[in-house]
């Protein structure tokens, strides 16, 4: 990311802290999969999200807060983005425990909240201002050090790492439930919501196996389809144009078109 003033810790740090807790960072992930099937540039996220302006400093720093830089929910190439596959499994899971183990991976994924986490594993947490204390023995620069500490807290509960306990008194991890192998689905499914005319119930299983195995079909394409109305629902005109715009440009980046030197 462009130098914007993100100076959330000492540039003698190694330890850094997000400007934006994880269910904003999840935010754009999803923002990402609505709008441009799980790829997108960097005018059309600034849009998206409602910012003035791509030099924007918050606009910059909650885009670097989703990244591998912190929670790691997209990539960043050149200014285009699109899903890592834990974005994928947070936005487009296809195991029930998918979005739950990949909010974890995400939260340790930045490395204060992982040393408090390891520092504190089975203990209670210090009170706020003991947090604050850490936070500053950790290098965070003094006047970043509250909003940092509200950031660890609220990506910590939405990550599930209060759930336990019932309050903010310890981080334990929550247990994983199931996995990205472990495909079962309820007896109310649709095929519609796959996006196929199934003839059957019994062959959900086929389409979903090959969205796991990546074999035939794409995860920005298949979690879209899950996106459909059931027959006959409602669906406003600027719902379905942006359905459609999605799906338009996920075929056109996963499916460029052969240059056949200009044969039709």
């Amino acid at each position: 990311m462009e130098n914007t003033g993100e100076n959330a810790v000492s540039t003698k740090s190694a330890l850094m802290a997000p400007y934006f807790d994880l269910e904003a960072s999840i935010e754009v992930a999803r923002t990402i999969f609505n709008q441009g099937g799980g790829h997108c540039t960097n005018d059309q996220l600034v849009h998206w999200l409602n910012y003035r302006s791509v030099k924007s400093g918050a606009y910059v720093t909650r885009v670097s807060a989703a990244t591998s830089k912190y929670f790691g929910l997209i990539n960043d190439i050149s200014k285009n983005f699109s899903l890592s596959s834990r974005g994928k499994q947070i936005v487009a899971p296809v195991s029930e425990g998918d979005a739950a183990s990949a909010k974890v991976a995400a939260f340790l994924s930045v490395p204060l909240f992982n040393k408090v986490f390891e520092e504190f594993r089975g203990k209670p947490l210090p009170a706020e201002q003991g947090i604050k204390n850490l936070f500053s023995n950790y290098g965070v620069v003094k006047d970043r050090i509250p909003a940092a500490v509200r950031v660890f807290l609220n990506s910590a509960e939405q990550a599930g790492f209060f759930s336990t306990s019932g309050d903010r008194s310890r981080l334990i991890q929550p247990s994983a439930i199931g996995s990205p192998q472990d495909v079962t689905f309820k007896e109310e499914v649709r095929a519609s919501e796959v996006g196929n005319e199934i003839a059957s119930k019994a062959e959900v299983p086929r389409v979903v196996q090959a969205y796991v195995s990546n074999e035939s079909i794409n995860p920005a394409i298949l979690g879209l389809l899950q996106k459909l109305p059931a027959d006959g629902a409602h669906w406003s005109k600027a719902e379905k144009a942006r359905f459609l715009n999605a799906f338009t440009s996920s075929i056109e980046f996963l499916y460029p078109e052969r240059d056949e030197g200009g044969l039709d």
